[in-house]
């Protein structure tokens, strides 16, 4: 188990910069000294491999993104382990029971919470399934949401998420739990009650039009229009 209580010392602290360092070098240590890790700090979000150093200097820089608190891609084991130190089940369910209270109101009325038990111990396992036998990096659950993170950010449309979970279900050790459709994935993803906010980017790669950028209608580095033009109408 990861000591995470540096994440929320100042970063321009020893105390930060050590325990930083201490942290890439665990994993690089637990993932048998790759040339590259994954990078969990604000802007990589987990979204692409850095050097070792490179980690560490984003970190110390940009700082941990703040929602990243399960280090499902730096070896911590997901989800139940973690409500099993921090909450006895009965809290954990309650919590499930709360954030799904609007769909399940009837059930409960006549007396079918039993249901709503058995889907969220169903939905915990789901969520610590490793991705194949062996497999120490991903689950069920950590890969398809890494997978469906890149499609929004990417605006990459169904059809072509489905080729590529496909091709990566094929790649990927036979008895691997990898979703191999769009459809399924969303399914599959809304038991979590998982939200994803489209976020549209620069056809130059050069930003994300969020934040302060939410109402721009040209990319300020490259000055290319955000929006797409029809080749015929040349409308937008």
């Amino acid at each position: 188990m990861f000591n995470k209580s540096w994440v929320n010392l100042n970063r321009a602290t020893k105390e930060y910069m050590e325990a930083t360092w201490d942290f890439v070098k665990i994993v690089e240590k637990n993932d048998n000294y790759p040339l590259k890790i994954i990078c969990p700090c604000k802007n990589c979000q987990n979204l692409c491999h850095q050097s070792v150093d490179d980690v560490y200097e984003h970190l110390v820089i940009k700082g941990m993104h703040p929602t990243y608190r399960v280090w499902v891609h730096h070896g911590e084991q997901p989800f139940k382990k973690q409500l099993d130190s921090e909450l006895d089940g009965w809290d954990a369910f309650n919590l499930y029971m709360v954030g799904h209270m609007d769909s399940v109101n009837d059930d409960i009325s006549v007396g079918h919470g039993d249901g709503l038990e058995k889907d969220f111990d169903k939905n915990l396992e789901d969520a610590e399934t490793p991705l194949y036998t062996g497999c120490g990096k991903y689950t069920k659950l950590s890969a398809i949401v890494v997978l469906y993170k890149l499609k929004n950010l990417n605006g990459w449309i169904d059809t072509s998420f489905n080729d590529l979970l496909e091709i990566l279900h094929d790649m990927l050790p036979e008895n691997n739990v990898l979703l191999n459709s769009t459809y399924s994935a969303k399914r599959f993803l809304r038991k979590f009650d998982l939200k994803y906010q489209r976020i549209e980017a620069c056809v130059n790669d050069c930003c994300l039009f969020r934040g302060e950028k939410a109402e721009i209608n040209v990319c300020p580095k490259c000055n290319v229009s955000r929006w797409k033009v029809d080749k015929h109408t040349k409308e937008v």
